[in-house]
């Protein structure tokens, strides 16, 4: 599925840049609505394969931390009792269930999803150059600086994730201690000086995810400038060489398309290599 969606992502802009230049260019009304038809099919095609892949990436990921979370329990089960004495509560809660799940992303919005995405780059950049490879230059000029981008803002938001995981074990860890122990901190009058123990470690929490907002905030403006930048240049550039007729108006289009199909994946696998160094 993940072949076949990167196969079929290239097909649309350059079905769409046949149409416009020899059946809207040239008219020939028979041959638009074949061609018409044929559009539409492939983004039918293009929905069905892309509900087939995310259903089972999803499947995969759920069965695998189904058989984890047993691992991990029946783990759990045989460990001595001064391990616990040693190890919060909340701690080996917050490993055993939400840690497991997010692990699921590696499979349903990790490892799959880059191969995916990098094969669909490969391919759409070889149908480009295919295409016109002096266009294709110019698209490319601003790929350098968003690669340079994706690999700070990847660096810098799996550190901040790393805190968040640190703050929810920390803070999971507190309040089940607490829940717990109420009867101890009510006995002792120590309500007020554990509450603001509380709103620290959450203060620290929030913090976290605070870094991660404002990377987000950065990172993903800069793609949309860098990819509006590449729109430009390939506007300035093409619409000389239509002026002098060596660049048709549907060829144009098309590379407009393909940008996006560039951009758009770059700008995710930043996310999805962060997914998978995070719990590697």
């Amino acid at each position: 599925m993940v072949v076949l969606s990167a196969v079929l992502a290239p097909l649309r802009p350059w079905l769409i840049q046949y149409t416009l230049d020899n059946t809207v260019m040239t008219p020939n009304l028979e041959s638009l609505q074949i061609l018409t038809m044929f559009i539409i099919g492939l983004l039918i095609l293009e929905s069905i394969v892309q509900f087939i892949q995310t259903y089972l990436a999803n499947w995969l990921g759920q069965t695998v931390i189904r058989d984890l979370r047993i691992d991990v329990y029946n783990q759990i089960t045989k460990f001595k009792l001064k391990y616990f004495d040693q190890t919060p509560i909340g701690t080996l809660v917050t490993r055993a269930v939400s840690d497991i799940e997010t692990i699921a992303d590696i499979f349903s919005e990790g490892v799959l999803i880059i191969l995916g995405e990098i094969l669909k780059l490969t391919v759409v950049i070889a149908v480009m150059f295919a295409i016109n490879w002096k266009l294709t230059l110019f698209c490319i000029i601003p790929i350098p600086l968003l690669l340079y981008a994706t690999n700070v803002f990847k660096n810098y938001i799996k550190v901040a994730f790393q805190d968040v995981r640190t703050e929810v074990s920390k803070l999971n860890a507190f309040v089940q201690e607490h829940i717990t122990g109420m009867f101890i901190v009510q006995i002792f009058n120590r309500e007020k000086q554990e509450l603001d123990k509380f709103k620290s470690i959450n203060a620290r929490h929030r913090d976290a995810h605070i870094r991660t907002v404002v990377a987000n905030s950065i990172f993903f403006p800069v793609v949309e400038i860098l990819s509006a930048a590449s729109i430009s240049i390939l506007i300035w550039w093409g619409s000389r060489e239509m002026l002098e007729g060596t660049v048709k108006y549907g060829e144009l289009l098309a590379f407009i398309l393909f940008i996006y199909m560039l951009f758009r994946p770059i700008r995710q696998l930043a996310d999805r290599f962060n997914t998978c160094l995070l719990y590697t």
